[in-house]
């Protein structure tokens, strides 16, 4: 799809992406200083009553930034789950499953982060990566998006946005 025509949409998943400062306070990423920190929060969750295998969430980042990559420092990047409901989960042969607990597997390329991971029924695992505005310009920030790998119609994603960075100093 075309830069800034892609939509938010979802399916058996719901895909929240947020963005903060270092203090944690909600920012607008559309308007950026260089060397800026943005700490993006994905949040996923499997809105069905059955386990969901093999989800891969594909985070791409806009060409301005430079992708933290905390597994150098030691930081925990395996996600934060939050059970939703206190129901069994079953798979379809009516066996009790139950989910890994840790992310499964983390890629971190250059202009993306795709992780790969299991949903119990009604949970929800939440990541943050830290992304530094290194570049002037204005950017894309494509859609990030989630899907089974083998069952295409559960899937979510978000909408694209424009960003401009602009430089830190100001001419007097």
């Amino acid at each position: 799809a075309k830069a800034g025509t892609d939509e938010a949409a979802s399916s058996a998943l719901s895909l929240e992406v947020t963005y903060n400062d270092e203090e944690g306070k909600p920012l607008d990423i559309s308007q950026l200083k260089q060397g800026q920190d943005v700490i993006a929060s994905l949040t996923v969750k499997n809105l069905t009553s059955m386990k969901v295998e093999n989800v891969a969430l594909t985070q791409m980042v806009a060409a301005a930034y430079e992708i933290h990559n905390e597994r150098m420092d030691g930081v925990n990047t395996v996600g934060t789950r939050e059970r939703q409901q206190n129901t069994p989960n079953y798979n379809s042969f009516g066996a009790p499953v139950v989910a890994a607990s840790t992310l499964e597997h983390l890629d971190i390329r250059d202009d993306r982060i795709i992780r790969y991971f299991g949903l119990k029924a009604g949970e929800s695992i939440q990541f943050s990566t830290r992304l530094n505005a290194a570049y002037l310009g204005h950017f894309y920030q494509p859609s990030i998006a989630v899907e089974a790998m083998y069952d295409a119609t559960k899937n979510a994603r978000s909408k694209g946005l424009w960003i401009d960075v602009t430089s830190a100093v100001t001419n007097p």
